[in-house]
Order: C-alpha cells, then sequence, then structure tokens
C-alpha cells in the first residue's frame, strides 16, 4: 500500500495521501502532517456524503472533493475504507483524478 501511496505523492500537487478505514483509522499513510487527524475528519466528511447522497437518492459515493483556498482534497472509495489525497491549489484536477482511480484500483486489489 504504501509504495501505491508514494507513487501517487509524486503526481504534481500531491502534499499526502493516506488509506482510511471506514471508522477513521489509518491504515496506511503518507501524510506529513497529524494523520489521525486528518483520518477521522475524512471519515466523518465521506460518512456525511454517504447519508446525503443516500438521502438525495443520487447513488452510492464515488469520489469525494473538497476545493478551499489553498488545496484540495479527494476521497475515493473502497472495499472497507477509502483513498484520502491532500493537494496543493494549483493542481491539475484531471489528470489526479485519473491517477487518483488507477492507484484506488491497485488497492482494491491489495485489500
Amino acid at each position: 500500500m504504501e509504495e501505491v501511496l508514494r507513487n501517487l505523492n509524486k503526481e504534481m500537487g500531491v502534499t499526502g495521501s493516506a488509506v482510511v478505514s471506514k471508522d477513521g483509522l489509518v491504515i496506511a499513510s503518507t501524510l506529513d502532517q497529524d494523520e489521525e487527524s486528518v483520518a477521522g475528519m475524512a471519515a466523518s466528511v465521506f460518512q456525511s456524503a454517504a447519508t446525503t447522497s443516500g438521502i438525495m437518492a443520487i447513488g452510492t459515493i464515488g469520489m469525494i472533493t473538497l476545493e478551499s483556498d489553498k488545496g484540495k482534497a479527494f476521497m475515493i472509495d473502497l472495499p472497507d475504507a477509502f483513498l484520502v489525497v491532500l493537494t496543493n491549489a494549483e493542481v491539475n484536477l484531471g489528470r489526479l483524478r485519473i491517477e487518483i482511480r488507477k492507484a484506488a484500483n491497485q488497492l482494491r486489489t491489495q485489500m
């Protein structure tokens, strides 16, 4: 898992990534910041978005993107966990979304 995360972190603009369990525990991480806090908050966001998508009847969550003035956070569902990718504000969204999906597929085969 760490190798997949390290490769993802080589993408321009990526500042860190992690695999997080549905209940917010770090499974694997290359985050430079407090990984437990990031994992807990990411789990909360993912759970809230899943509940919201159910209420709105728009289907299951594929990928969540949070955008702010200083960067972005992406979360993509894995079987019993999800992938979290943090970036700076200047990231190439199109390319990165493709690379996140590739990384998620690789991680799914390892879980």
